[in-house]
Order: C-alpha cells, then sequence, then structure tokens
C-alpha cells in the first residue's frame, strides 16, 4: 500500500471530490473511486484536523484537504463533488466550497447509504444527468466518474464575458476585437492560412512524438496538441497548436489555436482576453471546419488528439504523418520521459469512444499515412473500405 500524501498536497490530476463531514461515515464509496484504472484523483475534504489526519490514514491512495475559509475548487482540481450524507450539517466554509462549485456549473451529488447501498441524488442542475438505479458501490463510483466529463461553466462574470466575445467574433462587429484576436472561419481559410498544406505532421503526447526520425521528415504543417511538448524542446516550431485546457491555451501564446467546438472557444475568449500579454489570440473552431457529429456531447468524448487529426483530415492533404497517437497503450508510458504519469484516459475520454471517432474520420481520408504509432497503425488498419495507404516508416 502506498504512503499517504501529506495534508493539502494538490492532486495530480483532476479530481473528484468527496466532502466528508464524519470519517465515521461508511466509506466503501471512497474505497471504489480509489480502485478505478481511470487517470483521476480522489481527493478528502475533512472538517478539522484530526478527521484529516484520520482519513489520510484510512485512505492513502487519495488527496485529503482540511476545510478551510478561501479554499476554491480550483486549488483542488474539481470536476464533481460529492457530499457524504448531505443531510449532516457542515462548516460555513465547507457549504461556501459548494456554492462555489454550483456556480462553475460543476456537478454535485449527494449520496447516503440506504439499506447499505450508496443512494444518489443531485444536488446541482448540472448533476441531474440521468442519474443512475440505486447500485452498489462501484456503479455509484462509475457514474461520479463518468460525469466529470461534462463541461464546466466558467462562473456568471466570466461566462457571461465569454458569451458576448463569442458573439462579437461571429458577427460584423467582430472588427471590434480585431486587436486582440483574430477567428479563422472556414476549412478554406484555414488551408490559405497555411500555404494549401500537402504534407500534414500530426504529434500526439504519447511516447512515440518523441521519435527522433520525426525531425527529418519534410512536411508543411506540424499540429501540436496541449502544451506538455513545450519543455522538451523537440518539435516545438508548431502551426497549429489544438487546446483543449485552459492552461494549454493560455501557454500557446500567438501560435494558432484549434479548439473543438463552441463550447470551448467560449472557454478560451474568456481565458486570453483577459490575458492580453500572452500575444494576440488567433484561433480555429474545429467543428466549423469539419463534421464531428454528435461526438463533442456527453461525458465521453474524443480526445484533443483525434480532434486535431479530423481537422488535419478535413483539409485533405496528400500525406499525413502521425506519431503520439499511442492511445495510453505504449509500454513507455503516457508521455515521453514522463514514467510518473499514469498510462490511462482521463475520465472524459475513453479508448472507444477516441477509437470509434477516428475511424469515422480516416474513413474520409485519401492519402498516405506514415505513422510512427504501433497502436495508431493498428487501428487506422481497422478501417473497414478506408481508401488511404498506410505506410511503413522503416520503408522510407
Amino acid at each position: 500500500m502506498s504512503l499517504a500524501a501529506p495534508l493539502n498536497t494538490p492532486p495530480p490530476e483532476e479530481a473528484v471530490v468527496v466532502i466528508v463531514p464524519d470519517p465515521a461515515t461508511k466509506t466503501a464509496l471512497i474505497d471504489a473511486l480509489c480502485d478505478s484504472p481511470r487517470r483521476l484523483s480522489v481527493v478528502l475534504m475533512a472538517p478539522n484536523p484530526d478527521d484529516a489526519a484520520a482519513l489520510a490514514a484510512r485512505f492513502p491512495r487519495s488527496y485529503v484537504h482540511l476545510s478551510k475559509p478561501g479554499l476554491l475548487p480550483s486549488r483542488l482540481r474539481a470536476r464533481v463533488v460529492v457530499q457524504l450524507d448531505p443531510g449532516q450539517g457542515m462548516p460555513w466554509h465547507m457549504r461556501r466550497f459548494i456554492s462555489l462549485c454550483k456556480r462553475r456549473g460543476i456537478p454535485v451529488f449527494g449520496v447516503s447509504m440506504a439499506d447499505h447501498a450508496p443512494q444518489l441524488t443531485a444536488l446541482s442542475p448540472s448533476a441531474d444527468e440521468a442519474l443512475p438505479d440505486q447500485g452498489d458501490v462501484y456503479e455509484v463510483a462509475d457514474h461520479l466518474i463518468s460525469a466529470m466529463g461534462f463541461e464546466r461553466g466558467d462562473g456568471p462574470v466570466l461566462g457571461a464575458l465569454a458569451r458576448a466575445a463569442q458573439r462579437l467574433m461571429h458577427g460584423r462587429a467582430h472588427i471590434l476585437l480585431a486587436p486582440l484576436a483574430r477567428r479563422i472561419a472556414s476549412r478554406e481559410a484555414l488551408s490559405t492560412h497555411l500555404g494549401q498544406p500537402h504534407t500534414i505532421m500530426c504529434l500526439g503526447n504519447g511516447p512515440s512524438s518523441a521519435d527522433p526520425r520525426l525531425a527529418a521528415l519534410p512536411h508543411d504543417a506540424l499540429f501540436r496538441v496541449n502544451h506538455q511538448w513545450m519543455q522538451d524542446g523537440y518539435m516545438t516550431k508548431a502551426d497549429v497548436i489544438f487546446a483543449g485546457v485552459k492552461k494549454s491555451m493560455r501557454a500557446a501564446g500567438p501560435a494558432l489555436i484549434g479548439v473543438a467546438s463552441g463550447r470551448k472557444e467560449q472557454a478560451l475568449l474568456g481565458t486570453r482576453l483577459l490575458t492580453p500579454w500572452r500575444g494576440r489570440l488567433r484561433y480555429v473552431v474545429v467543428e466549423e471546419i469539419t463534421d464531428l457529429g454528435e461526438a463533442l456531447n456527453g461525458p465521453l468524448r474524443p480526445t484533443t488528439g483525434a480532434v486535431m487529426l479530423a481537422a488535419a483530415i478535413a483539409l485533405a492533404p496528400r500525406r499525413l504523418i502521425v506519431a503520439g497517437m499511442d492511445m495510453f497503450s505504449d509500454k513507455a508510458g503516457a508521455y515521453p520521459g514522463r514514467t510518473q504519469a499514469v498510462n490511462a484516459y482521463t475520465a472524459a475520454h475513453d479508448r472507444d469512444t477516441d477509437a470509434a471517432f477516428i475511424r469515422a474520420h480516416l474513413a474520409r481520408y485519401d492519402g498516405e499515412i506514415m505513422t510512427f504509432s504501433p497502436a495508431f497503425s493498428e487501428l487506422a488498419q481497422s478501417v473497414a473500405g478506408g481508401r488511404f495507404t498506410l505506410v511503413n516508416p522503416a520503408q522510407t
């Protein structure tokens, strides 16, 4: 059994936050959450130091935080909040934390024990999504983890600002924001901006994205995902950075940013318009340049890497070079040189969803694909009636 993390340690992954007003409460649900193979953190919030110490000893795989005034959901990376025994009294700062989560659109659930089985109730509008029938703790844990995938809001003030900016960007008044932001509104405009690329290199963040052979391959445009690769100093001159999280949206600076949806566009605008020192914002919304269907709806969505690939295919290049799309199946781990990272999908994604989305877009592609990822090669070969040609890098 691993040692417990020190109290108030920031969680390494997005989290299920469990508010535990009394450690004597039946806590089998916490065990079930900690047992999940998904990449997430379980954060326990305790009302006093003694209870916090007891929880840390009982659940060494969790991250225990002492409830205190001013504790923000962002500090705990909260994506779902669970209040055990919701009828039980709580300190005012715990109630304040729950209120902040509701304002941000974070799903908040109550869980009580009924006949030795957990009973789940919705305590916020965003949690009221097809609540399951009463089940065992693992079924309830699965539902809570799936709810982590729903998009959060930005709060009433920032959300209103982002929506207003989005309306301006889509209307004739976009000229008002021109000094701060430019939106590329069509596939043709994106292709022109990139110089009608014949070869697009698409790099996900898996281990094969660090293959040294990539640097020698000619390409007209380089697409990258999020920002983890920036510190590695390899293949960093990206023409488009596809960003799924706000930290990456900020880190992209003046580079052209690709976001999946209108909802992500709101997050981007709210994030970047308040940080103009990061450079003028330039961006494209992928669902405006290619049909993504219903894939972005619901708690399980394609990864940002899969969305990047869809955007590249929409531009119809003659050749795609694909690496780093390792589907969290490479024995080297999740990311190059980061052996501590859990080699698994996060709560908002899974392999089946990702694979189905990628197959659907590969079926539209008529060209040549060179891939350095065995997992991606296997997936591409499973596309029924595919018109593309797979090229083994060793044969070039």
